[in-house]
């Protein structure tokens, strides 16, 4: 019965969104805990400690994503290096979001970074749906 749920909500793609988000949870994890560190603990600028985090982030995150929600490992470069530029335009984006928040807005860092992640992760999920873990039809 389970499987043939799976079976008929992987065909949408739920599945995979669910996934995604687990990996995304993980990676939240990861991206908040090194940014409250370098930003709370040792006082380090909120833009250093954003790139830094969310780079540490997108290394975690595309390792299982690779294996774990796509389960494609083909092109292993290829797909790093788009994986790796949509993450650069979402730590842009991100970045953006934390100066609006935090400079503007005065919301605290920590609350501030988690508001930009959720919002920077339901963009990034579509660009790397269709770009990063497409399916390439062997020729």
């Amino acid at each position: 019965m389970i499987s043939d749920l799976y079976k008929k909500y992987s065909n949408y793609g739920i599945t995979r969104f669910i996934k995604y988000g687990m990996v995304g949870a993980l990676g939240l994890v990861v991206d908040m805990a090194v940014f409250y560190l370098m930003n709370k603990k040792l006082g380090i600028n909120y833009v250093v400690s954003n790139i830094t985090s969310s780079s540490l982030a997108v290394v975690h995150n595309f390792i299982l994503n690779s294996y774990f929600t796509f389960n494609v490992t083909d092109k292993k470069l290829k797909r790093f290096f788009s994986f790796y530029a949509i993450a650069l335009v979402g730590m842009g984006f991100s970045t953006g979001l934390l100066a609006l928040f935090i400079d503007l807005l005065k919301l605290d860092s920590m609350i501030s970074k988690f508001i930009s992640i959720f919002v920077v992760a339901l963009l990034q999920y579509f660009f790397n749906k269709s770009l990063t873990f497409k399916i390439y039809k062997s020729k």
